[in-house]
């Protein structure tokens, strides 16, 4: 596909967004971020900024023909995921998934009814589309559970529960969150939280990554990662099989499925997917783990290009890991903390707020992102299990 000329819109445009802007416009492509928040942080890496709702699919579709919009990137929301789709199929545009595929991987009840069918490795699920609905719900001897609304992401109105109290104001939580009006419920699995990037090519897996993935205060929100995952050796093989079991049941298109899995023993289970890129920048520390630049191949993918150049994956003998400043509570920012045995670890940091800046809402508000190396397991080890006290976010 010859970019010349091409235009390029993508869909959402915060922090996350900015690396993927520039990777498209290194391809060639003029990018046109949208939305209705022109105070956005990455509009102004893109060449225009053409402000509409996202959420208002018809609307989208009258926009990028009016712009000549010839590509279309999701971004790092699974929101986004679906206009992108919608958009897709109505504009006959490439590199997206048909819109019922994209509700059956970006929206909770939709996937846990299909991997129940399919026979993907999930927990078991209940999906209800009313409070009366969910709370009728006998949860007799089914606890742990996990409460979380359809159509959220990071974390939004997720509650883990272990009486019937905790289920009752756990529901409360995720409907109002959902504006879907839908609720998913299923069993809690106990174990360590991992992710594995895919890029997939004729509905097989060409290339991969694996991450630990790590939480702060928002038990349900990752903040930082490190690549590979441990006993990825043993976690890959079963999940790449699933991974290409799904996408030859929905046809998927060539690019990223992410998903997120649970390592219980020596058995991973898969939480969730999305084709959309992680947030925190984590394909920089997988580009360097593996050698792929996945910035570019995604935005490949998105827009309809060949993509059979892609290099398989070549795993390092370092540790790369992301880490998102966040705070343990609301106040004003002071300055990022580095240990000073940490110093040198650090590759790059980019900060979102300066000093001064008020946080108000600390279990979702990120102060910056900050990229590192490590050289051995027993230095993953050490540091990881402290990395919210190497990296402090210190607040006045």
């Amino acid at each position: 596909m010859d970019t010349s000329n091409k235009k390029l819109m993508m869909l959402s445009a915060n922090y996350s967004e900015i690396p993927l802007i520039l990777a498209a416009k290194d391809q060639g492509f003029y990018v046109v971020t949208t939305g209705n928040n022109p105070n956005q942080p990455a509009h102004k890496f893109a060449d225009e900024y053409a402000p509409h709702d996202y959420s208002d699919y018809d609307g989208m579709v009258e926009l990028a023909r009016d712009l000549g919009i010839t590509a279309i990137s999701q971004g790092c929301s699974d929101n986004c995921a679906l206009t992108a789709a919608y958009m897709g199929e109505k504009l006959g545009l490439k590199g997206h998934d048909t819109f019922e595929n994209a509700k059956i991987i970006h929206r909770k009840t939709d996937f846990k009814k299909f991997t129940e069918k399919e026979h993907i490795k999930s927990p078991l699920a209940r999906y209800f589309y009313s409070y009366e609905e969910a709370i009728a719900f006998d949860t007799e001897g089914l606890y742990p559970l996990i409460v979380k609304p359809t159509d959220q992401a990071g974390g939004k109105g997720v509650s883990r529960v272990d009486n019937r109290k905790e289920y009752e104001n756990a529901l409360k939580y995720a409907f109002d969150r959902t504006r879907a009006g839908e609720v998913v419920v299923e069993a809690f699995i106990e174990g360590t939280l991992h992710s594995l990037s895919t890029f997939l090519l004729d509905q097989k897996v060409a290339a991969w990554s694996t991450f630990n993935d790590y939480s702060y205060v928002n038990r349900f929100m990752t903040n930082s990662g490190i690549c590979p995952a441990d006993n990825w050796e043993l976690a890959a093989p079963i999940l790449i099989e699933e991974t290409e079991k799904v996408a030859q049941k929905l046809h998927l298109v060539d690019g990223l499925l992410h998903m997120q899995y649970i390592m219980r023993g020596n058995e991973p289970w898969i939480i969730e997917m999305m084709r959309r890129t992680p947030g925190n920048n984590c394909t920089t520390a997988s580009s360097r783990a593996t050698g792929i630049n996945w910035r570019d191949w995604i935005i490949r993918a998105e827009a309809g290009m060949d993509c059979h150049g892609i290099p398989s994956t070549r795993m390092t003998e370092k540790y790369y890991g992301y880490h998102a400043i966040m705070s343990n509570c609301n106040g004003v920012f002071d300055c990022l903390d580095i240990a000073p045995d940490f110093k040198n670890k650090i590759l790059d940091t980019v900060m979102y707020e300066p000093s001064g800046a008020e946080i108000t809402d600390y279990l979702y508000e990120k102060m910056g992102v900050v990229q590192f190396y490590l050289e051995s397991e027993a230095q993953k080890d050490h540091y990881m299990k402290q990395i919210n006290e190497v990296l402090f976010c210190k607040m006045k």
